[in-house]
């Protein structure tokens, strides 16, 4: 099991529940992201402001527009039950705490990098494939040995 401490993104863009409505347009489209967590004075995530917040609702703070409901997973979570979480759920990204603090921030884009840089490559003989989790079994040789490679076949 990959778990997401390794794949998640730790230098986290993040808004105060007092950060203006345009300071928040502004940070996401200087940094080319749809939206980011909103803490607490204490650094706790109360909310999630995206762009669809920034154009959709009324207010003038992070408070006043985020949503409140906040899905988040631990820096012990496996790559592959995000994934599905994210999927699930039809979220773009998730907090992932430790110890009840934000540590990190996961993706779809971090888990789809995660998987264009990472293949199982088979022990015995060598064949690659792509996945979020390693194979039970090589399809070309029947063993069940793979080790995680993060880079790019053949560079």
């Amino acid at each position: 099991m990959i778990p997401v401490k390794d794949v998640m993104n730790r230098n986290v863009i993040s808004f105060q529940e007092e950060t203006p409505v345009d300071e928040i347009a502004k940070t996401l489209t200087e940094n080319k992201i749809t939206g980011a967590p909103v803490l607490a004075k204490e650094g706790d995530v109360i909310g999630i402001v995206s762009e669809i917040d920034v154009v959709t609702k009324k207010g003038r703070t992070a408070a006043d527009i985020m949503s409140p409901h906040v899905i988040s997973v631990s820096e012990d979570t496996g790559i592959v039950e995000a994934a599905q979480l994210l999927a699930g759920e039809r979220i773009r990204r998730v907090p992932v705490l430790a110890g009840g603090k934000m540590v990190g921030l996961l993706s779809r884009s971090d888990v789809l990098e995660f998987f264009t840089r990472s293949h199982w490559t088979c022990r015995a003989c060598g064949h690659w494939e792509r996945g979020l989790q390693s194979p039970e079994t090589c399809r070309h040789c029947g063993s069940s040995e793979f080790q995680l490679e993060r880079a790019l076949p053949g560079t």
